[in-house]
């Protein structure tokens, strides 16, 4: 692939959606740079699939744009389409195909293509002559998989990609999912709501809460900089250089911390559970 450097593979831009008088994104602006494999995290309803859609140019936001390497989306011209791929939560239609004349008809769409990647073939596990509509939930999910993935492209969309998959099918993937993004520097982002799989894969985190984006992060710095500070008020924390991201009886999480900070009398410091952070972070806040 020719991947150019200097070109954002995704820029969101003050995004906005709404439907009627429900907001479903509001204000969203965040960047994917070349090789980066990125996470959307958020609860049910947050906003996820919705921001999914304007990113594939399936919703029109009534505010801000999205350009995919550095054209609006919603006027992508068929060779910068053909650089994206997308896996939805679920996959639907093509029932009458069979698998091999499936994969046959998408790939056409991308014009010659080389041979299918043999990893992710193996992975697939598909009898090409099966049709599609016998195929299992899993089995589909595979089969969508391979069909985002077949033609390597530079900025792959997956929407809950590993829902319907057992957890050897699961494992196995991420794996793949991890290798084809070193291997091709092609940018990634990845919703889910299995938590390891996101904190040991992607470099970056965004986190979604009620459609505004509330966090952007690093993994690494999210590692490092995010505590809980038990025995603390706001007041005795407001003066210093974190950001409150959630709070529980006896304290508070916050992002930003370092030791070299000088806490108040009292405090006492621990690491978040990813999953626990992951529950503050996205909580709904009262109005």
């Amino acid at each position: 692939m020719n991947i150019r450097k200097d070109v954002l593979p995704v820029q969101v831009t003050d995004l906005t959606k709404r439907f009627g008088s429900f907001t479903a994104l509001d204000g969203v602006s965040f960047t994917v740079k070349p090789g980066e494999t990125v996470a959307l995290l958020g609860r049910n309803g947050a906003g996820k699939s919705t921001l999914i859609g304007c990113l594939m140019g399936f919703l029109v936001p009534d505010q801000g744009s999205v350009d995919l390497f550095g054209q609006n989306v919603l006027d992508l011209p068929r060779d910068l389409r053909a650089r994206t791929g997308f896996v939805p939560q679920t996959m639907t239609g093509f029932g009458a195909f069979t698998v091999g004349k499936l994969i046959d008809y998408i790939g056409a769409f991308y014009g010659t293509l080389p041979p299918i990647d043999p990893t992710i073939l193996r992975w697939a596990d598909l009898d090409p002559k099966k049709i599609v509509k016998s195929l299992s939930g899993g089995q589909r999910q595979r089969l969508a998989i391979l069909l985002a993935m077949r033609h390597e492209p530079d900025f792959l969309v997956l929407d809950e990609p590993v829902a319907s998959l057992d957890p050897h099918a699961r494992r196995d993937f991420m794996n793949l999912l991890g290798d084809y993004a070193r291997r091709t520097g092609a940018s990634v982002l990845i919703s889910s709501h299995i938590l390891s799989d996101l904190e040991r894969l992607c470099s970056r985190l965004l986190f979604l809460r009620q459609g505004q984006l509330v966090l952007d992060v690093p993994t690494a710095v999210f590692r490092a900089t995010t505590r809980w500070l038990d025995h603390a008020t706001p007041h005795a924390l407001s003066d210093l250089p974190f950001q409150i991201i959630g709070q529980r009886e006896t304290g508070f999480l916050v992002h930003g911390w370092s030791e070299d900070v000088i806490l108040p009398e009292g405090t006492t410091i621990s690491v978040p559970d990813f999953e626990d952070a992951f529950l503050e972070i996205t909580a709904t806040r009262a109005a």
